[in-house]
């Protein structure tokens, strides 16, 4: 993980804060082209958030905003967008910009909640990779990507998850199962607003992104054809343009 602090004699430095989701790692933010480039690219200090160590997500966005100091632009898909609104909650003074995608604002739906308990032993039990690849490709991704582009994605995916562990496995899931419901937190925000979501999303459907972007007072909302739930992974080059213009756009 990258530990850079903010731009050095400048404590009014802006930070790009990237936050990764579950079983995901600063690689989501580097394939080609770059969002850390991009961002990085207009001056400012691009920090990976360690989401590896906490297994809820007060914690993990607590940890997060200790470690950089100054004003942020905060950056996360799926559980790092949840960590990300937590963020902005604990210290939205801090907070200049947010950009939330493929985001469940809510609580964990009983159903999955009811799910990860057994998720959680299987993974103990050594199952890891098994269920990291049963589930990848009918519930993550869209459909239609070529054999090459489905094999690269699944790679990026069960390598990350490989690399992260069981032990996080178990933190991150129950971190997403107990989760606060942070949907009254959208209408408080008074920092500006994106919203990015796949089309073909099947685990955080463009319809919940309409519901977000009207609960929040200055959002805006993209959505990402030719994408399911991995938008970083399978939308880099739709991402890095709306995110620049974005933050172009909000003066960031």
């Amino acid at each position: 993980m990258t530990t850079a602090l903010p731009i050095p004699g400048n404590p009014r430095a802006t930070t790009a804060l990237l936050i990764p989701g579950n079983m995901c790692d600063a690689r989501m933010w580097r394939v080609e082209p770059s969002l850390a480039a991009m961002l990085a690219g207009r001056g400012l200090s691009v920090v990976d958030a360690d989401t590896a160590r906490d297994d809820t997500i007060a914690a993990m966005a607590a940890r997060a905003v200790a470690a950089v100091a100054g004003p942020l632009v905060v950056v996360g898909f799926s559980m790092g967008a949840i960590v990300a609104l937590e963020i902005a909650r604990q210290v939205p003074e801090r907070v200049r910009g947010l950009v939330l995608l493929d985001l469940n604002a809510a609580a964990d739906l009983p159903e999955r909640a009811a799910a990860r308990p057994g998720q959680q032993a299987a993974v103990r039990a050594g199952d890891l990779e098994r269920l990291v690849i049963e589930e990848l490709k009918p519930r993550y991704f869209a459909q239609g990507h070529t054999d090459a582009t489905w094999q690269d994605l699944r790679d990026t995916v069960l390598a990350m998850a490989r690399a992260l562990g069981p032990q996080v496995f178990v933190a991150q899931s129950e971190a997403l199962r107990t989760r606060a419901d942070l949907r009254p937190v959208l209408a408080t925000l008074a920092c500006p607003v994106l919203f990015g979501v796949g089309a073909q999303d099947a685990l955080c459907p463009p319809e919940w992104h309409l519901l977000w972007q009207r609960l929040a007072p200055a959002a805006r909302l993209v959505v990402f054809e030719r994408a399911g739930h991995m938008s970083p992974l399978e939308a880099p080059v739709a991402l890095v343009a709306t995110a620049a213009a974005w933050l172009e756009e909000v003066g960031l």
